[in-house]
């Protein structure tokens, strides 16, 4: 969208500061509306009514210090509205791309949120890797430029991605002071780097929910930047998250250095850190311990050796049974019915379209085992209806498996008011990683081709 730029001076009178003014043809009478200083408002007077169908256009504008912008961004999920939301702070701009409601893309111009510096904050890459891609790739490029290098796995940027487009979307929310504005434009698919698509209610929920849990955690710590020190081992109550970071705790390491060993945010690992201040596992302080505690053992009798606490260690990949023959491909049918059947039925006809896409490329092995490896490690969703599934040899996810936890944890309530959304948005999630990851290994028109063919699938279970 260009922008006109426009300068006020000392005696309020308005001039373009680019010779030749889009207000032209505007002429007439404007009342000067009472606004905060960031913004002008003027509206004619008296009103002329009549719509601009030029695209982009801004629709709707505000004081993010007056309004709340989570009741705006409640409003567009459910009205499952397509533009861009643009927020100018005074010390950044940022703005999330929409498309039907749901979170397609995210940019910012603080460094902050660079996918680069999202990706030495989890702990995936080190800072002289981040500058020797930039030194010879441009940033649009990182990404991909880190995992043709070996320092970054597929799926591991997808997580990347999706953490920046969340600390984005939750920096929005923050924002106390300055003006958003509401702008209506045609998402063009062919501008996304990534096929990404985040629920916006998902996103919303998990920023409400942050920012009332760290007003709680910094109440013990204040800040990512104080020293861990261990207090007691393990004694087999933990949680495996809480396992990994107190084994990692040695004293001479901050909140933020232990969530980049345990590639987690800086949020996730306070999370963690509080709640084992909470079982006094851990204590922090300002300094790092000098020198690290003894072992709690100290009877001269000969004791059996304290197991070492469980590392986080990636799953072996399975081997992949031999690829079907692709005359035996399941026939397209479509039951009747939207229920979890057809859902399930749908997306698994998806899934095996990406595959076979990939296949034809020669690339399948590589695919099929990098899916399955963030399928296992809930690099894909954390829903639990996915808990021990791997893709089959077709591309396809086991029927009778989904369908047996689903039933399950819709009956322990564990699947929310509506279950059957819950469970499309958790295949919408592995669809949209699949397509990411294909997109980083076909050609731009056979990309094209095959986002066609899914969105033609996905209107035979569309639930507006």
């Amino acid at each position: 969208m260009a922008d006109q730029r426009f300068v006020v001076d000392q005696k309020g009178g308005l001039a373009s500061a680019e010779g030749a003014s889009s207000l032209a043809g505007r002429s007439g009478y404007f009342r000067l509306q009472p606004t905060s200083p960031d913004w002008i408002v003027l509206v004619r007077s008296p009103a002329q009514g009549g719509v601009i169908e030029k695209k982009p256009r801004v629709v709707l504008a505000g004081d993010c210090g007056s309004f709340a912008l989570q009741d705006l961004i409640a409003f567009l999920g459910q009205a499952r509205w397509t533009g861009v939301l643009r927020l100018s702070a005074p010390c950044h701009e940022r703005l999330l791309t929409l498309k039907e409601g749901e979170v397609r893309s995210a940019a910012s111009d603080s460094v902050s949120d660079r996918i680069g510096e999202v990706m030495v904050r989890l702990g995936f890459v080190t800072r002289p890797q981040l500058e020797q891609v930039l030194s010879d790739a441009p940033p649009s490029r990182v990404g991909k430029a880190m995992v043709e290098r070996g320092y970054l796995k597929a799926h591991d940027l997808y997580r990347c991605l999706q953490e920046q487009i969340t600390e984005i979307f939750h920096g929005m929310m923050l924002a106390k002071d300055g003006t958003f504005l509401l702008i209506d434009q045609e998402l063009d698919e062919k501008a996304l780097v990534h096929n990404l698509s985040l629920s916006m209610q998902g996103l919303l929920m998990d920023s409400i929910r942050k920012i009332d849990e760290l007003a709680q955690f910094r109440k013990r710590i204040p800040h990512g930047k104080l020293f861990v020190i261990r207090k007691k081992p393990s004694d087999g109550k933990l949680e495996p998250e809480e396992d990994q970071l107190l084994a990692a705790v040695d004293g001479t390491r901050t909140v933020i250095e232990l969530g980049q060993q345990a590639k987690v945010s800086e949020f996730e690992a306070t999370r963690i850190i509080y709640r084992l201040l909470e079982g006094h596992y851990v204590q922090v302080s300002q300094t790092s311990a000098a020198v690290v505690a003894a072992p709690v053992s100290v009877s001269p009798q000969p004791s059996a050796p304290r197991p070492a606490a469980p590392a986080a260690v990636a799953a072996p990949p399975q081997p992949l049974p031999p690829a079907p023959d692709p005359m035996a491909q399941v026939p397209w049918s479509a039951p009747p019915a939207i229920d979890e059947r057809k859902v399930l039925h749908v997306f698994n006809f998806i899934f095996r379209e990406v595959r076979d896409e990939v296949a034809r490329r020669g690339q399948l092995e590589m695919f099929l085992a990098s899916a399955n490896a963030a399928l296992r490690g809930s690099g894909v969703s954390t829903s639990r209806v996915l808990n021990g599934l791997s893709f089959l040899a077709d591309g396809s996810l086991d029927e009778t498996q989904v369908l047996a936890q689903y039933q399950a944890l819709k009956a322990e309530g564990a699947m929310g008011s509506e279950p059957l959304m819950s469970l499309k948005q958790a295949l919408s999630d592995v669809m949209f990683f699949l397509l990411f990851q294909a997109g980083e290994l076909l050609e731009s028109r056979a990309d094209e081709e095959l986002a066609r063919r899914v969105k033609e699938l996905l209107s035979t279970i569309d639930m507006k």
